[in-house]
């Protein structure tokens, strides 16, 4: 009871940090009042769901795999959390004087959009909190190599995308050749580790990969676009000749809009690792179950 009090009381501090650094005060942005009310929400969803799943799952079930998978996972949410904040800070802060032709249509967009965007975000990071606690949990009874398999393939498989692309756009290769091959092992990395989770993990190993490896690389890359801005490739330019390109607006906006294919891969990612790994498992049974041939001229017994 100590233990998850202790932490209960850690995960709110950091929460208030985070509510603190998505506060943004000053803004003049209409989707900022909508942002500090979904991470408040989020915080005490985060906070709330152990005490919630407890009664229902069990406690954390007890093997090494398991405790390691839960504590991992959820310093991975919070850490999504905490870019997800600093991000909408520097990207949205483009937004913070913004004249619109139209500003009373644009500034409905904005609170519909933001509205919008909470549902999803609650939903998402709260989902990925639930099934943390939910496939380490004692009743629920998955496998500590399910866990293990899927949670080690999919981060690694993770950390080695990151590493070939750490600002989230592929470097500019002038070797052809290295560049296919640098493309080749980028689009690999990924299937390979859901495939090796599926064969070691079965089924559910594959999901559980897709899932660590969509929070790790979302966490370690857009936290590395965060730190070196300036570094993302710009993928708005204003039209302007006369304006110098790498404005702060167009940085702010090349993030936010980079940062965006590594949100979506919170939903991506999963089913992808779920199919990899179901087909991964499916053949490595389909081998083991498969009868030797008998020599020519003996039955197969």
């Amino acid at each position: 009871m100590k233990r998850r009090v202790g932490f209960t009381i850690a995960g709110v501090a950091a929460g208030a940090g985070m509510v603190w650094l998505s506060w943004h005060p000053g803004s003049a942005n209409p989707a900022v009042p909508m942002g500090r009310v979904t991470m408040i929400v989020l915080v005490l969803v985060l906070a709330v769901l152990p005490w919630v799943a407890r009664p229902v799952f069990g406690p954390v079930a007890d093997n090494r795999a398991a405790r390691v998978v839960r504590t991992a996972g959820y310093v991975a949410v919070y850490g999504f959390v905490l870019v997800m904040a600093d991000l909408s800070r520097f990207a949205g802060s483009r937004f913070d004087h913004f004249q619109a032709f139209d500003q009373r249509n644009w500034e409905a967009d904005m609170r519909s959009g933001a509205v919008v965007s909470a549902v999803i975000i609650v939903l998402t990071i709260g989902g990925y909190a639930a099934a943390i606690l939910i496939a380490t949990a004692r009743r629920t009874r998955v496998a500590p190599g399910q866990l293990a398999a899927g949670a080690g393939f999919g981060a690694g498989a993770a950390a080695i995308t990151y590493a070939l692309m750490p600002l989230g756009n592929r470097p500019h290769l002038a070797n052809g050749w290295l560049a296919a091959g640098y493309t080749i092992v980028l689009l690999a990395v990924l299937p390979a580790g859901f495939w090796f989770a599926g064969r070691l993990g079965g089924n559910l190993g594959g999901l559980y990969a897709g899932g660590a490896a969509a929070l790790v690389l979302s966490v370690l890359t857009i936290g590395t676009m965060l730190m070196f801005p300036g570094q993302v490739d710009l993928i708005w330019a204003n039209p302007d000749p006369t304006v110098a390109h790498g404005t702060p607006f167009e940085v702010r906006m090349s993030v936010g809009d980079t940062a965006i294919k590594y949100q979506l891969g919170l939903f991506v990612l999963p089913l992808v690792g779920g199919v990899v790994g179901a087909l991964g498992w499916s053949l490595t049974m389909h081998r083991t179950s498969t009868p030797a041939l008998a020599p020519a001229g003996e039955p197969v017994r």
